[in-house]
């Protein structure tokens, strides 16, 4: 599921494994982490949210009740939802999701039998090859 229309974009895929909510924390959190959306941004309610990802919407209470317990976001009765204007959290937030795909590489890497080493080895190497492949004649 795919939501437009709006500052925020998720995209959904319930085929995934992770949780729904999950889904919406993580995509949300990128997004703040990296400028897309930002400080005192207002968010789809929670009703708006459900409908519009049509998703059950305790997926989107425990999201948003999640990302405020987190600082991520502030929820304010009566005005709506917004990201919060934390600029440590920014910077936390990126680094979290850095890290959780460093781990997610890893784990890859070793399950097809790369030592760390080896990984981090293959990385020195990666960006000038990255960026020669995606170089537009």
């Amino acid at each position: 599921t795919v939501m437009k229309d709006t500052a925020l974009q998720l995209s959904l895929n319930p085929s995934l494994g992770q949780p729904i909510y999950r889904q919406i924390m993580d995509g949300i959190k990128a997004q703040v982490a990296s400028g897309r959306l930002k400080a005192g941004e207002r968010l789809p309610s929670i009703r708006d949210l459900a409908s519009t990802l049509r998703i059950n919407p305790s997926s989107a209470v425990k999201a948003y009740s999640e990302l405020e317990h987190q600082g991520i976001i502030s929820l304010d009765q009566g005005r709506g939802t917004f990201v919060s204007a934390n600029p440590e959290l920014l910077k936390e937030s990126r680094e979290e999701i850095l890290r959780a795909e460093i781990e997610a590489l890893l784990a890859k890497a070793r399950t097809l039998g790369f030592t760390q080493e080896e990984l981090v080895k293959k990385l020195r190497q990666s960006p000038s090859h990255i960026v020669q492949k995606r170089r537009v004649p």
